[in-house]
């Protein structure tokens, strides 16, 4: 999988581990090449391509534990590496709870499929002709700005337990933003990811980002308030961010979390199921093991709108359930860029429903289609309390149509609160990098402020 230098280089560190002062080591591994074609004023002003490579030591003496990381990969670096791990870890305190690195199984860890086709420079430039082609017929005074990507990650996990595992994960993404200058500016944003780039679609997305991006020019105020929402594929991508930390070991144990006394019990509308699936190929971060070579397997995060999974990796399994084999395996993949913490579900699935966008639409009274949310965060994590800002596509809806676009709100609701109702819920999903989603329509969604564009 990995280049007969590389290779050699990972045989050297493993035998160098070896000799070294420690109880136990583990190492991680990545080659990673990616490929990049920007545009923006409808133009391309990039194209880039990086190839890295990386390894991650983690070793451990006693109760004492200490990591580090080396780019620049030679014998020499990796000799050096070595020896302030071991100067490093004689001053680190002992953790007390620390049960080592992963052991391997009986089990036979499954094949995953995660590769596909990679674009080269000269697809992605179609891919941006394209797209700006489709954008003009639309509106001649738009402008697209985007990125057209290609990413290629190649993995290992060692450890001197005797875990040897490699991984490859292909994927592309094609992101398109519109911006249309009339009266005002208007913004839209459309994106893709998938493995299989001829499945792309630039001419429906552009048109899409474009169609947001001219109608919010002449965007109208409306009063900030609670209303009706329905929920893009994207913006229900945010949330699940959100939701992932309220599932986190930490946050559970530590009663920062809003599911903290609630597993088992009915939280959310009986409609929601989310289910982390990383053995399922139609998701992007697909993968047999975590970053700790610990074997993965499909779980429910939530089902049927009870919380049932928190979620561990072998540090906080030993320290909050005293059983390091108790972990659920969501240790994030080795310099992984999709992610905040280091433990995190990769492959979350929110369940379909048997609804259109177009029925959400004529069953919405008086309220938004949200296209994206933006600068989210959370005000009070025990709650689950967030805020943040619409964007890219705000469109009034009263009586069952849409009326105009909109000026963005602010917005700052609970997540277990407006998650209680969710009347609707579409069969059509959107892939994301690390989750599948569908739109959703809420009952009740809090607007607390307006922003003047």
């Amino acid at each position: 999988m990995f280049s007969e230098s590389f290779t050699n280089l990972i045989d050297y560190a493993k035998k160098t581990l070896q000799k070294a002062s420690f109880d136990e080591f583990e190492i991680s591994c990545v080659d990673r090449a990616y490929a990049l074609t920007r545009f923006a004023n409808s133009t391309i002003h990039q194209n880039v391509e990086d190839h890295t490579y990386r390894f991650k030591f983690r070793v451990a003496k006693e109760k004492r534990t200490s990591e580090n990381t080396l780019t620049s990969l030679t014998k020499t670096s990796i000799d050096k590496n070595t020896k302030e791990l071991e100067s490093m870890i004689s001053f680190v305190p002992e953790i007390p709870f620390f049960q080592g690195f992963t052991e391997p199984t009986d089990h036979v860890i499954p094949t995953v499929s995660s590769t596909g086709n990679l674009l080269d420079e000269f697809q992605r430039a179609d891919i941006v002709e394209t797209s700006v082609n489709e954008a003009e017929v639309v509106d001649r005074n738009a402008k697209l700005a985007g990125s057209v990507i290609a990413n290629d990650v190649r993995f290992q996990v060692i450890n001197s337990n005797g875990v040897d595992l490699s991984h490859r994960i292909t994927y592309n993404r094609l992101i398109i933003n519109s911006l249309t200058e009339k009266e005002n500016k208007g913004y839209g944003k459309e994106e893709q990811c998938l493995r299989d780039p001829s499945k792309f679609t630039p001419e429906l997305l552009s048109r899409k980002a474009t169609e947001l991006s001219v109608n919010t020019c002449s965007a109208k105020d409306y009063p900030h308030g609670e209303y009706e929402v329905i929920l893009s594929p994207y913006a229900v991508q945010s949330l699940i961010t959100f939701l992932s930390f309220g599932f986190g070991a930490v946050s559970f144990n530590e009663s920062q979390s809003f599911i903290t006394d609630q597993i088992g019990e009915q939280l959310f509308d009986k409609k929601i199921t989310l289910h982390d699936d990383p053995l399922n190929s139609d998701t992007i971060l697909a993968s047999p093991f975590d970053g700790e070579g610990v074997p993965k397997k499909p779980s429910f995060i939530i089902e049927e709108g009870v919380p049932k999974t928190v979620i561990y990796d072998n540090f906080f399994a030993s320290k909050y359930l005293n059983d390091k084999k108790r972990t659920t395996g969501h240790r994030i993949i080795p310099f992984s860029d999709y992610v905040w913490s280091s433990v995190s579900p990769l492959n979350a699935i929110f369940a379909p429903g048997d609804s259109s966008l177009a029925e959400m639409i004529e069953e919405t009274k008086k309220g938004f289609f949200i296209n994206r949310l933006h600068y989210t965060n959370f005000v009070n994590r025990r709650l689950g309390a967030i805020t943040g800002l619409t964007r890219d596509g705000l469109l009034y809806i009263e009586d069952g149509e849409v009326v105009s676009a909109a000026k963005n709100f602010r917005f700052t609701d609970i997540l277990p609160q407006f998650l209680k109702n969710v009347p609707l819920i579409s069969k059509e999903t959107e892939i994301g990098t690390r989750t599948i989603t569908p739109s959703i329509k809420l009952d009740s969604f809090k607007f607390t402020g307006k922003s003047k564009h």
